[in-house]
């Protein structure tokens, strides 16, 4: 059996690899006080989609993750908006994941470090969000998200609205499993990302064609393929509705793309 680097799977690998370290009420979870042993997971370190209020009822210290500052949904000046470019060309990247690796849950006691601003995966909260809008999502949320196949939305709080609202229709016609977030680590090029496991491609201006062929080549790469609601729901704007079936067989079903 091929054995693995030391420290993939814990937060000690430091490698080339890795990066560093308002509700639906029909989805209203009940905390628990879980042992640790009924947490405990071999393989994620600690078990997923288990509220508890020794680790992480989706409530407790969300401050850990973003203070509830504005700062990351607003755009303060609006001569900052930024206008999409037509010779800002978008950039697709891809992270390896090698097949081995497993993300690891970490309890709202401790703090979760990335080495990327966006990052593709690695480690998170062992609740992941409700699918759907929010007025904000940090990283730590969401890239659970991403293992479970989503694709996640970013725009920066002075992007353009009206290119905004084209990409959240794209993304809302394509899949059920889906994030859309603001997300102030975006630049001035390039407002907007979407973000798949272990991909993710970064835009000045929408393009439809290149929209489309990236969620339908990039959604559902997680390597825990459930479409499961999560039980996070903190500042979700709007929930998900199914677009094909609730594991989004069909994807962008109404979308033929001329880049195919």
């Amino acid at each position: 059996m091929l054995a693995l680097p030391s420290g993939i799977g814990d937060d000690t690998w430091t490698g080339k690899w890795f990066p560093g370290p308002g509700g639906v009420d029909k989805n209203e979870v009940v905390p628990y006080q879980y042992t640790k042993k009924e947490l405990h997971d071999d393989m994620h370190g600690i078990k997923m989609g288990m509220p508890s209020t020794n680790c992480d009822d989706g409530k407790m210290n969300l401050e850990l993750d973003w203070l509830d500052d504005p700062t990351n949904y607003t755009c303060y000046d609006d001569r900052q908006l930024y206008l999409p470019r037509y010779n800002v060309y978008p950039v697709f990247e891809a992270d390896h994941v090698p097949a081995q690796y497993s993300a690891q849950h970490k309890c709202m006691s401790s703090k979760i470090f990335y080495e990327s601003d966006i990052p593709t995966f690695g480690t998170h909260r062992p609740l992941w969000a409700q699918y759907g809008e929010y007025k904000f999502l940090p990283r730590q949320r969401w890239v659970h998200n991403l293992e479970h196949g989503a694709v996640v939305m970013l725009y920066h709080p002075c992007a353009n609205e009206l290119e905004v609202d084209f990409l959240r229709q794209l993304v809302v016609g394509c899949l059920y499993r889906h994030i859309i977030t603001p997300y102030n680590f975006l630049t001035p090029e390039r407002p907007f990302a979407l973000v798949t496991w272990g991909r993710k491609l970064l835009m000045s201006k929408v393009d439809p064609d290149l929209v489309e062929d990236f969620i339908k080549k990039s959604a559902r790469r997680g390597p825990e393929q459930t479409s499961k609601d999560g039980q996070y729901n903190y500042e979700l704007i709007h929930h998900a509705v199914v677009v094909s079936t609730p594991g989004d067989d069909v994807i962008c079903p109404n979308y033929s793309n001329s880049m195919e």
